[in-house]
């Protein structure tokens, strides 16, 4: 049954200029910083030349382009998640699906798979465009693959909360703003962390801190957790409330 709620997720995302639109515009910013990065790093290489331990072409465009990738997902996932479930109640679809054979899990985890799958793309050009790189450079390639790895991991968490946020409302504009605030509120713990230089709660609930170990390559199996929680819980949070509405019904 998940292949059904996978393809209609599928149909509905393809088939909107709006995400279209936002795969175009946000393809458009990656290439701009990714080019800009580059040119930054050919103006600094007569300094680089000349530093006995240089930075190389990873620390100077693969990173800073992930960290802006991660950045851009702060206004993209709630746009795309926005309409998943808050969309469908509008639209009184929602019953349907409660009235169906279709698990509530089913469900979400399907909705979830779909917005994943449009996101994957961008995922894609994150990982080609740093590989065009190893033709004239040297590319760290393990630093290069746990930061892909952390950016589908945040790409996943942030789905996930979008969808949750989606299913407590009928409104998706509302919807939208609930998981950019959600989702801001994790950025700005990474920044109250870096102000009171020593770690504190907010600095282990930051996600973008969890993010940037991996930008930095390192793969912490805490920070593997980390996503894997939010992730769960964010859906499982989503089946709940879905099946109060369901019992409501």
């Amino acid at each position: 049954m998940i292949n059904v709620v996978l393809r209609r997720e599928l149909q509905s995302l393809f088939r909107a200029p709006f995400a279209w639109a936002v795969l175009a515009v946000t393809q458009f910013v990656i290439a701009w910083q990714f080019l800009a990065q580059i040119e930054i790093f050919t103006d600094l290489q007569p300094r680089l030349a000349r530093v006995a331990l240089p930075p190389g072409v990873t620390q100077l465009v693969v990173q800073p382009l992930l960290v802006t990738i991660a950045m851009l997902l702060l206004f993209i996932v709630p746009a795309l998640t926005m309409q998943t479930l808050a969309g469908e109640r509008r639209a009184g679809t929602l019953n349907l699906w409660y009235s169906s054979p279709v698990a509530l899990r089913t469900l979400v985890f399907g909705k979830f798979a779909g917005v994943l799958s449009l996101l994957a793309m961008l995922w894609l050009s994150a990982a080609v465009m740093p590989f065009t790189l190893a033709w004239g450079t040297a590319l760290d390639l393990g630093t290069l693959a746990a930061g892909l790895l952390g950016l589908a991991l945040l790409m996943a968490a942030m789905t996930a909360i979008g969808l949750f946020f989606s299913s407590l409302t009928s409104q998706p504009t509302l919807a939208a703003l609930g998981g950019f605030s959600c989702l801001m509120f994790f950025w700005m713990c990474d920044w109250t962390g870096r102000i009171d230089g020593e770690p504190t709660l907010f600095t282990h609930l930051s996600m973008m801190n969890h993010f940037q170990h991996f930008v930095r390559g390192y793969v912490d199996s805490a920070d593997v957790a980390y996503f894997l929680i939010v992730i769960v819980s964010a859906l499982a949070l989503t089946v709940w409330r879905l099946d109060g509405d369901r019992r409501a019904f």
